[in-house]
């Protein structure tokens, strides 16, 4: 199994240090992007790291799980299955207002609207998928409930994926050990199911 991160936008691979150095050992590739290059030149970016390796299996936190979505859309039975943890899949309701004041590519990126979000709601999932949806931590400049960073309607707002809720903020999410526990019971089913042997 390979495994793929894919970090949240403004971090980077070391967001994952947590969760790698606890799940057991796998082949490993982290991808990296810079929101400001804009989504579609990233996803390009990403598919060309991928092109010919198979028995993927992506972990990726916020606007990660975007493209993994998108990425496993265009991969295909290369992708095996997807843990995404915080991520925002109706995207986010004050990006375009934030823009107002704050232009950046990431909230063109973001908005409910945006190509990313508005065509990923258009993708079938067809490969088992958990979503981990974060539920701890409030920011002041979002109304209903959210991780501090992303609401809880926006995580849910996916079909074919199963759910499951995290007492958690959206970035500590990568530092717990709860998380650990889900993504290796994912991996341990994945492999039960594939009938391959457990690493």
């Amino acid at each position: 199994m390979n495994i793929v991160y894919i970090h949240g936008a403004g971090a980077t691979p070391d967001s994952f240090n947590y969760l790698d150095a606890h799940l057991p050992h796998h082949d490993r590739i982290f991808l990296s992007y810079n929101s400001e290059d804009g989504f579609a030149p990233n996803l390009q970016a990403m598919l060309a790291r991928l092109n010919g390796i198979d028995d993927i299996f992506f972990i990726a936190h916020s606007l990660g799980g975007i493209y993994a979505l998108h990425l496993a859309d265009r991969l295909g039975d290369a992708v095996k299955g997807v843990v995404t943890l915080a991520t925002p899949f109706g995207g986010c309701d004050a990006a375009p207002i934030i823009q107002l004041f704050k232009p950046c590519q990431l909230y063109r990126d973001i908005g409910p609207h945006s190509p990313p979000i508005a065509s990923g709601q258009r993708i079938e999932v067809t490969v088992p998928w958990l979503a981990v949806v974060t539920t701890a931590g409030r920011s002041h400049l979002i109304n209903e409930p959210n991780d501090g960073v992303v609401t809880a309607k926006s995580m849910r707002q996916r079909q074919g994926v199963t759910f499951v809720e995290v007492e958690t903020g959206h970035h500590e999410i990568l530092m717990r050990r709860q998380t650990v526990e889900i993504i290796q019971a994912r991996l341990e089913w994945m492999m039960r199911n594939a009938g391959m042997e457990a690493c």
